[in-house]
C-alpha cells in the first residue's frame, strides 16, 4: 500500500512539470501560455473586454502567448483553431448556461 501512495505521488509530481497552461508575473503584467504546438490560430478570450477575441503571439516553440493586467481577476477561456478550449486551470467558474471559465486570481 505504502509504494503505491509513492507511485501515485510521483506521477502527480511528474505531471504537474508538464502542464500545457501557466501564467508568469512581470512588474504589472500577467504572461498567459497556453502550448499548443500544433494549434494554427489561438485566441485568449476574457471578461476584462467583454469577452472581445484578443490574438495571441507565438515563438517558433508553439507556446502562445496572451497579456492582461496582473492586480485585476478576470475569467478566461481560449478559442483554438475555432474550438473554445479550456485548460486546466487552479480556479474555475460554471456560468448559468453550463460553461466553464478559468479565473486568474492575483496573488494566488
Amino acid at each position: 500500500m505504502k509504494t503505491h501512495v509513492l507511485l501515485i505521488g510521483a506521477i502527480m509530481l511528474i505531471l504537474s512539470g508538464c502542464t500545457s497552461h501557466y501564467y508568469k508575473v512581470k512588474e504589472d503584467t500577467v504572461h498567459i501560455y497556453l502550448k499548443r504546438p500544433n494549434a494554427k490560430d489561438v485566441f485568449f478570450v476574457s471578461s476584462l473586454d467583454r469577452y472581445e477575441l484578443q490574438k495571441t503571439k507565438h515563438g517558433n516553440d508553439r507556446i502562445w502567448e496572451a497579456t492582461a493586467p496582473a492586480h485585476r481577476e478576470f475569467k478566461y477561456f481560449y478559442i483554438v483553431d475555432g474550438v473554445v478550449y479550456l485548460p486546466p486551470c487552479r480556479v474555475k467558474e460554471t456560468d448559468d448556461f453550463g460553461s466553464e471559465s478559468c479565473i486568474y486570481v492575483p496573488d494566488m
